[in-house]
């Protein structure tokens, strides 16, 4: 009877545990879906530093004037929070906008796919692809990842996008690592590396030189792994990726934790995870409790290892990173198995080979079957051990055979014969160089010894001549070295001059804004908008001038269709607004170009304010092309209603044309056409 009320008494307990714990969680706060783009994000289980990432990209988000500044706060969140739930989100969010904004230009346009807009949201749509792919690999998810990475890679291929190539073939040689096919792994970090060296991209060079190093350590030349982890050590320190270093720290920790010494190990672990726990690096803070744990065990301190174990899977199981959380599974079970606990050894040993079959990696397989088959051992369980054993070796065998090691050095050849190639090369061209100014040389003196009495003279003054010549050249080619690094700075100071203007002009934009907002009069607040898209028409200047890798010229087309899809898009409701730009290529610089931008952004905005009032449809004009040495002429306007005088003639907007017509040198006139056409005669003031 008693056992009965007791169970009772026990299942009602259990009844309004479950009752009090639904209304907890049902009363769960989550943030505003509105203004913080997601469902159900808690802010209470970010750090501090994802708090802040999010809240100064939102900010940025919501003061955008345009896709293309939405989509760069977005990815800003993207790049920079480290929360494994949370980043994701966002690159999904990426992702559609991306998606939804080609099928826009593409359907309401006759873009084709090399136009710099279209271009511009692929690469965030190949960039979010890559980002999907990691989420699904750590998600253990990996037939999914390939499936992105290879969408990816194909996407980068047919646009001639480097960077993406370089970050899709990085992220599949890691995959291929995983899956134990370590020849494939090699052939796509070479693959990766020679891109980043081509495009000068250091931090993915950096990243890509640690893998190297893993697949050498993989296949147990240290020396060859070492060298490859203190080169990509060198370059992350050099551009200060912390995230970078830490890993490279840690890499080199594997090193040492391998070949035994266990001090040089540890300092190598304890500096990595110091680093990561500065930046909230979760995952990279329970790899390196992993190994830290490893150490110890080695090293016979069992307790301590176990304590570092449960933490990091404590960590992975947070995260959702299978392939982490198999790990540490592993060595939990190793660690009972050392204890003499074969239950429990078992239960962590058996979850950890089903984890590692549903993630289909031989080397997890491997680590677990060589803990099952001691354990099985241990119970006298025979025919289950063999088992093991037999799966052990066949994992063994998969992952390291003599033909990879051949492979990897084939590869390594080949990387290294390209480089040899190349630098051969370069010798032959300065020995045909130099010996065609030998050649030069001694027919001078052939033909000057046959004359007579000048012949030792002239022979003399030439040989002085070209020592002299060659003491030039040699100070001449240092000057050219110094000015050429002097030349990069201030490259380097130029773009992140423009980079700052940009920032700070975006800054003013949201600053009307924001003020515009308390106003209501709708006159001042048309003042407003108008003042902002003057703004936005400089700073997508000087934002192409920071990105561009050429500061002297300009995608004048580039920059003047970017301008006036922004202006359509801010301006035009429900109205179908057929865009007619003919630009030539033409060679105009920053100082021209700004005060030429600015008299596109009037005409077009008073265009799409009057011109179309009773009409729901229409054409904007506009043409550029060069009309002489100096001179070039712009045609801009539109099919509208035409000039209404008493709009048009007065007011803030005429008159910043008629200065900035003045300041080009130039004359503006209205051509006896449909509509308002307006002719602008310039001069290049660069």
């Amino acid at each position: 009877m008693k056992k009965e009320n007791t169970y009772y008494f026990d299942k009602w307990l259990f009844i309004i545990a479950l009752f009090f714990f639904t209304i907890t969680s049902s009363g769960q706060i989550y943030a505003d879906k509105n203004y913080y783009l997601i469902d159900s994000l808690n802010l209470n289980e970010l750090s501090e530093g994802d708090k802040k990432t999010i809240n100064s990209s939102l900010i940025l988000y919501h003061n955008a004037t345009n896709d293309t500044l939405k989509l760069d706060a977005i990815d800003l969140m993207v790049e920079n929070l480290w929360d494994e739930k949370t980043w994701p989100r966002y690159n999904q969010l990426m992702y559609s906008l991306a998606v939804n904004k080609l099928k826009t230009l593409k359907s309401s346009s006759s873009k084709n796919r090399q136009d710099p807009v279209i271009v511009y949201f692929l690469k965030a749509q190949i960039d979010a692809l890559n980002n999907m792919g990691l989420a699904s690999s750590d998600q253990g998810k990996i037939t999914k990842a390939f499936e992105y990475y290879n969408k990816g890679l194909q996407l980068s291929r047919k646009i001639k996008y480097k960077m993406g190539i370089a970050s899709t073939t990085h992220n599949l040689s890691a995959w291929y690592f995983k899956k134990g096919d370590l020849t494939r792994a090699l052939e796509y970090n070479f693959m990766s590396l020679k891109i980043t060296e081509e495009i000068g991209y250091t931090k993915g060079i950096s990243t890509t030189l640690n893998n190297i190093g893993i697949l050498y350590d993989n296949q147990g030349d240290s020396i060859k792994a070492l060298e490859y982890f203190k080169k990509s050590l060198k370059l992350r320190k050099e551009i200060g990726d912390k995230n970078g270093i830490s890993h490279s720290l840690h890499s080199i920790g594997n090193l040492y934790k391998i070949q035994g010494n266990f001090i040089k190990a540890l300092e190598f672990y304890y500096k990595s995870l110091k680093i990561r726990e500065e930046i909230g690096n979760k995952g990279g803070i329970a790899n390196s409790l992993n190994n830290i744990g490893f150490v110890y065990q080695e090293k016979g301190e069992i307790d301590k290892a176990l304590e570092h174990y449960q933490k990091s899977l404590k960590i992975w199981n947070e995260s959702g990173f299978k392939d982490d959380a198999c790990v540490a599974l592993n060595y939990i079970g190793n660690i009972y198995l050392i204890k003499g606990n074969i239950i429990k050894a078992k239960h962590y040993a058996l979850r950890g080979m089903k984890m590692a079959q549903e993630l289909g990696f031989p080397s997890r397989i491997r680590d677990n079957a060589e803990i099952l088959n001691k354990i099985y051992k241990k119970e006298k369980k025979w025919k289950e051990a063999l088992r093991m054993q037999e799966l052990y070796t066949t994992m063994l065998d998969s992952i390291r055979n003599k033909e990879t090691e051949k492979d990897v050095m084939r590869q390594q050849a080949k990387y290294d014969i390209e480089k040899k190639e190349q630098e051969i090369k370069l010798l032959s061209s300065q020995n045909e160089i130099q010996e065609l100014k030998l050649n030069r040389n001694q027919i001078l003196i052939t033909a000057f010894s046959t004359a007579f009495g000048l012949a030792l003279i002239l022979i003399v003054v030439t040989y002085s001549r070209y020592k002299k010549k060659k003491v030039i050249n040699q100070l001449l080619e240092k000057q050219k070295e110094a000015i050429s690094k002097k030349n990069e700075e201030k490259k380097a100071m130029l773009k992140e001059i423009h980079h700052r203007v940009k920032n700070n002009l975006q800054v003013v934009n949201s600053l009307l804004k924001l003020q515009s907002r308390e106003i209501e009069d709708e006159k001042v607040v048309n003042m407003f908008k108008e003042a902002q898209s003057r703004v936005v028409s400089m700073a997508l200047l000087h934002e192409k001038m920071y990105r561009s890798d050429d500061l002297q010229h300009i995608d004048v087309k580039d920059h003047i269709s970017l301008l006036i899809t922004d202006l359509v898009s801010s301006y035009v409701v429900g109205k179908k607004i057929r865009l007619d730009v003919t630009i030539e290529e033409v060679n105009i610089g920053l100082q021209t170009l700004v005060p030429l931008g600015l008299i596109v952004n009037e005409v077009i905005t008073n265009s799409l304010k009057y011109a179309f009032k009773s009409k729901n449809e229409g054409t904007i004009t506009v043409s550029l092309k060069q009309i002489s040495h100096k001179n070039y002429e712009l045609i801009i306007g539109d099919d509208g209603i035409g000039f209404i005088q008493e709009k048009e003639s007065t007011g803030l907007g005429r008159k910043l044309i008629q200065i900035f017509t003045k300041q080009l040198n130039g004359t503006i006139e209205k051509l006896n056409s449909t509509g308002t056409v307006y002719k602008l005669v310039f001069e290049k003031i660069d």
